[in-house]
């Protein structure tokens, strides 16, 4: 059971993280919000999401039966790791629309 809670969380962070690949693709030059969705979703990105959270939940509990600290951190290292990606590619996009807006007065 500690391998497939293992496994799961694992595959499940890696689908939830392609699903925001598949999203900052499809939106390259626009802020992606953190409260709510992107300008473009990309289709399939909505379940890959959901079946990436469900995993993970699956993985933490059943890695929870182990060691109560295994939960926290499977559920927090997706997310963490999602927010700075995010805050990156935000960063990108105002740093490119601030060139942008300089070059163009």
């Amino acid at each position: 059971m500690i391998l497939f809670g293992g496994v799961a969380a694992i595959v499940g962070v890696v689908l939830f993280h392609v699903a925001l690949g598949m999203t900052l693709r499809a939106n390259p030059v626009t802020r992606i919000p953190f409260h709510r969705n992107a300008v473009a979703i990309p289709s399939g990105s909505v379940a890959l999401r959901a079946l990436g959270a469900g995993l993970i939940v699956l993985g933490a509990v059943l890695l929870g039966t182990i060691a109560w600290y295994w939960p926290f951190i499977v559920v927090l290292a997706g997310p963490v790791a999602a927010l700075i990606v995010i805050t990156l590619h935000n960063r990108k996009v105002a740093n490119r629309s601030a060139g942008h807006n300089a070059s163009a007065q």
